[in-house]
């Protein structure tokens, strides 16, 4: 977020766990304070053994503009989310603007702007502190709006040694006739701000559900908690949690609010009034951005995403790698303990995404697994359809147990046969890293491969100019789907096919060009 901005079945996309470690860099005057040793209780909850992304299913909104989506769902059945630095579903770029999400699965809503915020000033828009008015976490409890709002200084101003955004001075907005007015104005919040100065400068509602959910766990009826980094829109340092009892959340006073001091949080003696008193949940210097916590109610546990870019930036704002790193507790105050971590890397190395936030909505069932929604924006920032500056949604697939063993065979592996013509296609990253993608035009050309296993993965590169592929297993057609990308340059390394608890012994999978366009092979993956 700065002032300049840089389908399938079901399938799996996964990568390994990134290591933590960087030099905490704290704003003046911010203390230096250990991680929480938190103590579970008996609460039932199914844990997460792995995270995957369905690349495959990945959706953007073309006529959307802006970053820091974090969509609630409402008590009226719909959605909402402000976004920052853009136009929304709207016309005019503004610092904030909010917008309404109709529709019943993730793919089919549709968007539109209800607000403005002309008050909070045009996109980028400074004052005399030299920042810019940005949304933080939003939600809706018991038929009221309300979203959190914080003065950023963007990283090329902050004079930060990471070139991070810092973020202060944060409040808390309402609305009770659905976005159209707010109440603390703009005014109020930038003379006198709920929260002065940096600990609890970009907080999110912890998300339960519609209308603020109806959880009796962790005292969830009676309190909203909210979590914050301290002092950084990006690349923070650590995650503070904070609580306010919900029958007086509308009162809008930060007197009222507690933070989270270590230990057991369901003990009162753990919570404390004064801020400079908390204990971080996660301590992860240079690698929490701004984020919010989701219930997971079909497991019973919390989820967050620790982001971060994986090198100092040079420039504002060119990220070179960002990575979202999954992390899940029994509360929303811990133990958190990573799970698993993605790179952006299938985005190629010109773009990237960022600011991610997990979703209460759309939460389902599938076998033991359970899938729910991400919600993320990327750059560069070009306001056209295919530019990266907009809401685009990821279906997450949560594992309840790890997949077997897997073997990556690249294109190039003599044990794949190919029938036509076949030539190599180098794709950005794939010559350096030996994984060189094999691609046709001829229409029944196929590749076929034999292995031993319990599972298979097709992978292959996505582009604009790419048509449909038919996939066989053991000489029966599974389906046919197009690699063919109609609103992002190129998602590279997508498992576009997956089959597992095959029986064990011998199978055969086939891909076969449906048509006279390029289709491509990347890779099998066989599951041991």
């Amino acid at each position: 977020m700065g002032e300049q901005k840089c389908q399938l079945s079901r399938r799996r996309f996964t990568v390994g766990l990134a290591a933590c470690s960087a030099s905490a860099i704290l704003p003046v005057g911010i203390p230096r304070i250990s991680i929480a040793q938190t103590v579970a209780d008996a609460v039932s909850t199914t844990g997460v053994a792995q995270i995957f992304l369905d690349l495959h299913r990945i959706h953007k909104w073309d006529n959307s503009n802006g970053d820091t989506w974090d969509p609630f769902w409402a008590d009226d059945g719909n959605m909402y989310a402000f976004n920052c630095d853009g136009r929304g579903f709207g016309v005019g770029g503004m610092n904030l603007a909010f917008n309404k999400l109709s529709g019943i699965t993730p793919e089919a809503l549709l968007g539109s702007r209800v607000n403005a915020m002309d008050e909070y000033g045009k996109s980028v828009q400074k004052g005399a502190d030299n920042a810019a008015w940005k949304a933080c976490g939003q939600e809706c409890i018991d038929g009221v709006f309300y979203a959190f709002v914080s003065r950023n200084i963007y990283g090329n101003d902050s004079g930060d040694p990471l070139t991070r955004q810092l973020a202060q001075n944060s409040s808390l907005i309402k609305s009770t006739d659905r976005g159209r007015t707010w109440f603390r104005s703009a005014e109020q919040n930038l003379n006198r701000p709920m929260w002065p100065g940096a600990p609890f400068g970009t907080p999110f509602f912890v998300h339960y559900g519609q209308n603020g959910g109806n959880v009796s766990r962790d005292g969830a009826m009676d309190y909203v908690y909210a979590s914050s980094t301290i002092g950084f829109w990006n690349d923070g340092d650590t995650l503070i949690l904070g609580r306010v009892k919900r029958s007086i959340l509308s009162d809008l006073n930060s007197a009222d609010w507690e933070y989270f001091t270590g230990g057991d949080g369901d003990l009162a003696s753990n919570w404390s009034r004064s801020i400079a008193t908390t204990t971080p949940i996660l301590n992860r210097p240079s690698k929490c951005g701004q984020t919010p916590i989701t219930y997971v109610s079909e497991l019973g546990i919390y989820l967050l995403i620790s982001w971060y870019n994986t090198a100092r930036m040079t420039k504002w704002f060119e990220p070179n790698e960002m990575r979202y790193d999954f992390y899940q507790a029994p509360h929303p105050w811990g133990p958190w303990t990573p799970v698993s971590s993605f790179s952006d890397r299938f985005l190629g190395p010109t773009c990237h995404m960022y600011g991610p936030s997990l979703c209460s909505r759309f939460q389902q069932r599938i076998g033991a697994d359970v899938e729910v929604s991400l919600f993320t924006s990327g750059c560069p920032f070009d306001d056209v359809p295919s530019a990266l500056y907009k809401m685009w949604h990821i279906p997450v697939v949560l594992r309840v147990a790890s997949l077997p063993n897997s073997v990556l065979v690249p294109a190039a592996d003599p044990q794949i046969r190919y029938h036509g013509f076949w030539f190599p296609w180098t794709v950005m990253e794939d010559a350096a890293e030996n994984r060189l993608a094999r691609a046709t035009l001829s229409k029944g050309a196929g590749a076929e491969f034999s292995f031993s296993g319990t599972g298979i993965e097709y992978v292959a590169h996505r582009s604009g100019e790419q048509g449909a592929v038919v996939i066989y297993l053991d000489n029966v057609q599974q389906e046919s789907t197009s690699l063919k990308l109609e609103d992002f340059p190129i998602l590279l390394g997508v498992t576009v096919f997956s089959k597992q608890n095959l029986p064990r012994g011998k199978h055969v999978i086939k891909i076969v060009n449906a048509g006279e366009s390029k289709i491509n092979l990347q890779a099998f993956k066989v599951y041991s």
